[in-house]
């Protein structure tokens, strides 16, 4: 019975590990995500007074990462067809880092 309770706790433990670890892994890196953006030039559209996009301040605001997704990836489809913001070919782990960033950077 000893046995089998410290099987359990160890099944449990390893899950809760595995656990955190997975919801870390998904937060994505500032760091990486300003390097994609200062790499892709964003700041030019992006930045304060700018009559093309929103400051990088305001872009991630109350919006869910889903929707800044396809913002990055396809903008003509989420803000509209005339938007000029082109469509941004990334890898999951680069849109969290971008989406990461722009959480780090937005004005509350």
């Amino acid at each position: 019975m000893k046995s089998v309770m410290k099987s359990v706790v160890t099944v449990l433990f390893l899950l809760l590990i595995g656990i955190v670890a997975s919801a870390w892994a998904q937060g994505g890196s500032v760091e990486k995500g300003k390097a994609l953006v200062e790499s892709k030039k964003c700041a030019l559209c992006h930045k304060e007074g700018s009559k093309t996009g929103k400051p990088m301040e305001m872009v991630a605001g109350t919006n869910a990462d889903a929707r800044l997704k396809e913002a990055i990836t396809n903008p003509k489809k989420a803000l509209g067809p005339e938007v000029k913001m082109p469509e941004f070919k990334l890898t999951d782990e680069q849109l969290q880092d971008v989406i990461a960033y722009l959480k780090s950077v937005a004005k509350h």
